[in-house]
Formats: C-alpha cells, structure tokens, sequence
C-alpha cells in the first residue's frame, strides 16, 4: 500500500516596511531641532547716544540735522533723498532730489555724503573683514562674537578699531569698555536714515534699501510714515501719493 505524501504548508516570510517610520522619525528630529532654535534666547543691539557733555544745544541740532537724510520710497520704483543742513529748512521742495537704486545711486549717496560720508566705515568693515577671513578656521569660531561686536563699533563712528587689515586689540577693549559706560569718544561722524515708504511703494524696494543699509555699514536708520510735515515737499514735486 502506498505510503499517503504528507503536505508541506509554505512558510510565508514576513516583511515590515519600516519607510513610514522613517519619515516620522525625520519629521519629529525636524520639529525639535526648529523647536530648540526657538527657544534659544535672541538678542538685538541697542544703539545708545554717547555723552555729549562738551556739546551745546545749539551744536547737538545742528550735528543732527546736517547728519540725517530722508529717503522716500514711491511708485513705479522711484526713490528721492532730501537733505538739508539746517532745521529751518526742512519742509522746502527744493532740496528733494531723486536717485536711482545700486552701486551708481543710492549707494553714492549714502557713500559720499557732505557731512557724514558712510565710505569711511565701508572702508573700516573691508579692513575687519581682512582680519577675520585671514584668521584661521578654527580661530574665526571663537573670534567671531568679537568680530560682531568690533562691526557694531564701527556702526558707531570707532573706525579707528582696525588699521593695516588688522583689528587693534588694544583700542578694540578700550572702546568695549566706553561703550558699556556710554563714555565714547574719537568717533566720526555717522549717518542717521529716515526711511519713508509711500502707500503706493512696493516691499521689494524696502527690502533693497534695508539691504543697502547693511552695504554702507549704517547703524542709525528707522523705517516711518510719512506725515504732514512730508506732504509739501512731495507734492511740490509731482510726486504721486496714491
């Protein structure tokens, strides 16, 4: 009698598809680290007058005026600058002038304006970044919170911090120490910006010119609305407000 074959069940393996995992477990890395990053505590740079105590009145307005330009931003990507050496001349049309955007316009403004010329911290930044980018690389992380701190100084008229491509330490700690006790001296004169975007301006121009700021090392700049005072000059001009 032949012998009855025994059937043999087939072993199906089986696969888990960890994919899904995977990509969960990136988005979650993802989420903590955006999480970690916000949670670490920001910190801004408050610019704060230094003492002018051998100053009269009359010389602090003055010094302030013949420091400041107004930069309007208009429609059709227009840009005007208005600049006036005495407070009593505000407000009259004929010192409003336009200009074009970049190296050749508004740069050239900004760089080689009558009482604050902005070329002298630009040159002073080319220096700091001299020192810095000669630095080797494991130097430049531990000498970059120095670094900041050296361009804020220079924002602030201390361009006497570097000379030759170097950064002078000695002068560097002796600024340091002015400015935490708001005692800062030997500082040239810096520029103050009034940026004024118009309702019908567009945000790409204000990106520009907050970016300009940044090229010509300002320090000093508000963006504000453009008020009663503003309205003469404008108009007188033909220039379009809506």
């Amino acid at each position: 009698m032949a012998k009855k074959k025994e059937s043999k069940q087939k072993k199906m393996t089986t696969r888990v598809d960890f994919t899904p995992m995977v990509d969960m477990m990136m988005l979650l890395i993802t989420f903590f680290m955006l999480v970690g990053s916000l949670q670490k505590p920001q910190a801004m740079h408050l610019t704060m007058p230094a003492k002018d105590d051998n100053m009269t009145a009359e010389d602090k307005d003055k010094s302030k005026t013949e420091n400041t330009i107004t930069l309007y931003l208009a429609a059709d990507n227009k840009l005007y600058y208005y600049i006036v050496d005495k407070k009593e001349d505000f407000g009259k049309p004929e010192y409003l002038k336009e200009t074009t955007w970049g190296k050749e316009g508004i740069r050239e403004v900004l760089r080689n304006h009558r009482h604050a010329p902005t070329k002298v911290l630009m040159d002073a930044k080319k220096q700091l970044d001299t020192w810095f980018n000669t630095l080797p690389k494991s130097q430049q992380e531990t000498n970059d919170s120095i670094y900041n701190r050296a361009l804020i100084m220079i924002k602030k008229g201390h361009v006497d911090i570097v000379e030759n491509g170097q950064l002078n330490k000695a002068r560097y700690d002796k600024v340091d120490k002015d400015m935490r006790n708001y005692e800062e001296t030997n500082m040239v004169p810096t520029l103050a910006v009034n940026i004024k975007p118009l309702d019908n301006s567009n945000y790409d121009n204000l990106v520009t010119i907050l970016d300009e700021m940044q090229i010509c090392c300002i320090g000093k700049y508000v963006i504000d609305k453009v008020n009663e005072k503003d309205m003469p000059i404008l108009e007188e001009n033909g220039i379009k407000l809506q």
